[in-house]
């Protein structure tokens, strides 16, 4: 068996798949000659070239993060974190397909494991490998039971990886101990741009967890308060920042909690929404 399934280059030529059809449709659709058709495929191989250097670096900068078993991957977990709507194993899938192809690679994973004569132990470097593969769609798969055919183990780990992609994308550090002294916040000293963090990450996750109340919610309030707060006038904004963004900090690091069955993390989340929809209001 060959343990390495999930290889960078794979998993970014899988992403960039779709810029390569378009590169091969681009061709056909010129009516004027050669010249403009290799103009075009060359504009579409510079495009191809540019988005697969971009995953890269997303992958590279956030993979001390995402540990996983030597000749195991973590690539579609690491890559998460920059481009939840990145699309590789859900890829041309009904979600309910989405969760049994989930089902197959991770019981190939499990095998793996065992075959190596260390059976998965449910640690995080296991958890990263064991779901290394799994795009952010696959993972909202795993970690809603779509289909009935996860175990509460597997969806908590899902749930986990899912949060620690959101917390990494907003600045709040989630990962190994021994990697944290590295880890630096893009977003200190500026709410407004951790703010915008929050929403370009919940404005590119998956449809099915866009389709959710809470999500709407979350993105509402969110989108709101920075709203109220840029719109002011210098003195209004730091009065603004002080007033909405602590609470906002709250949300954020609480994660995406519309797949936590946790009720005690959903009170919390439910309530800080609260929080900072009545700051904004006050101020209106």
């Amino acid at each position: 068996m060959n343990v390495n399934s999930s290889s960078s280059g794979a998993l970014i030529a899988a992403y960039t798949s779709t810029a390569t059809h378009k590169a091969g449709n681009g061709q056909g659709n010129v009516a004027n000659g050669g010249q403009s058709a290799d103009a075009t495929q060359n504009d579409d191989s510079v495009s191809f070239s540019g988005t697969a250097t971009d995953y890269s670096a997303a992958i590279a900068s956030n993979t001390p993060y995402f540990p996983s078993r030597s000749g195991m991957s973590a690539d579609a977990l690491i890559l998460g974190v920059a481009k939840p709507g990145a699309i590789s194993s859900s890829k041309d899938k009904t979600f309910a397909d989405v969760a049994l192809d989930a089902r197959k690679r991770m019981d190939e994973k499990y095998a793996l494991m065992k075959d190596s004569g260390k059976p998965y132990d449910n640690s995080a470097q296991d958890r990263n490998s064991l779901m290394g593969d799994l795009d952010r769609r696959s993972l909202y798969a795993v970690a809603t039971n779509e289909g009935g055919q996860f175990t509460q183990e597997e969806q908590t780990a899902a749930q986990d990886l899912m949060r620690q992609q959101a917390q990494l994308a907003t600045g709040y550090y989630e990962g190994p101990e021994d990697q944290k002294k590295n880890w630096r916040d893009p977003f200190v000293n500026d709410p407004v741009g951790r703010a915008k963090a929050a929403l370009n990450f919940l404005d590119n996750m998956s449809p099915e967890e866009k389709n959710t109340p809470q999500w709407l919610s979350q993105r509402s309030t969110i989108q709101t308060a920075l709203n109220q707060a840029t719109a002011a006038d210098p003195v209004e904004l730091a009065k603004k920042k002080q007033l909405y963004f602590p609470i906002l900090a709250e949300i954020l690091q609480n994660g995406t909690s519309w797949f936590d069955k946790k009720e005690q993390d959903e009170d919390k989340s439910a309530d800080l929404l609260k929080q900072l929809q009545a700051a904004v209001q006050s101020t209106q």
